[in-house]
């Protein structure tokens, strides 16, 4: 009798998770070669008009790459507790960093004269070899090439932007290989995912909650929220949790205070 796919990946995740080491060197091999990657699936859907990179991800990869929402910790409820492998600083300082990179979806758009935006290039924090959230808890800071204080500058830069933060997995969501700050007109796994298709955007374990008491349904959250849950209907703010990413930037441009993350 043939395994179930689905028992299959699972005893998969178990070697991984037994073993992370094998998982950060198939991140590692596949982070080396994710921009080549990127720019053939680029010209393949340029010329056959088709998301190539859907295809990838549900035909071939299944969930295997992709991305995973993580939020700042400032714009998490201070009464939340949260484990280091929830909040994107924590990550980022545990993770080895080497440096700043520019970021391939914005450099293509621009290259191209695509429909882009005015944020940074360099927005992709890169890691030495890849990294096991397995392991994260019982790691200390070790960063080269750039400061904390800059890393936390540019952190909040591009929170103030509304430029989502993402772990981009691959041989699952527990492994990871770059560290990006992405908006909707430019990446490719988020204009995918909001478009239907893949690589799936994996929802960070927060959702962002409002005090209906405070909130004066003014709408400034509802064009921070690309996901579409948050709206202004008939002058009163309607919020559909299924959709919400907990990303958390529509937390710090609320005039009132209104909004906070909390632990789903």
């Amino acid at each position: 009798m043939e395994p179930s796919p689905n028992k299959f990946k699972s005893k998969i995740d178990k070697i991984f998770k037994r073993f992370p080491q094998f998982g950060k060197l198939l991140s590692s091999l596949f982070g080396l070669f994710e921009v080549s990657i990127l720019e053939f699936l680029r010209r393949i859907s340029k010329k056959f008009n088709k998301y190539s990179i859907a295809w990838l991800s549900r035909s071939i990869l299944k969930g295997r790459w992709g991305s995973k929402v993580v939020p700042l910790n400032r714009n998490i409820s201070v009464d939340t507790r949260f484990l280091p492998t929830q909040e994107i600083l924590e990550i980022i300082l545990r993770s080895k960093v080497v440096g700043v990179s520019w970021c391939y979806c914005r450099s293509v758009q621009r290259k191209y004269n695509a429909p882009n935006c005015d944020h940074p290039l360099y927005t992709c924090f890169h890691i030495g070899f890849g990294k096991s959230l397995y392991e994260i808890p019982g790691r200390s800071e070790n960063l080269k090439r750039i400061s904390k204080e800059e890393i936390i500058k540019l952190l909040n830069e591009c929170d103030d932007r509304g430029l989502v933060h993402q772990l981009i997995y691959f041989p699952s969501p527990q492994f990871y290989y770059v560290i990006c700050n992405c908006c909707p007109c430019c990446c490719m796994t988020m204009s995918n995912f909001l478009k239907g298709g893949s690589p799936q955007m994996i929802k960070s374990d927060f959702i962002a909650e409002t005090d209906l008491n405070i909130c004066k349904n003014c709408g400034e959250c509802e064009p921070r929220c690309y996901f579409g849950a948050r709206k202004i209907v008939n002058g009163r703010l309607r919020f559909n949790s299924i959709k919400c990413m907990g990303c958390g930037i529509c937390v710090p441009k609320c005039p009132q205070k209104a909004i906070s993350l909390k632990k789903k």
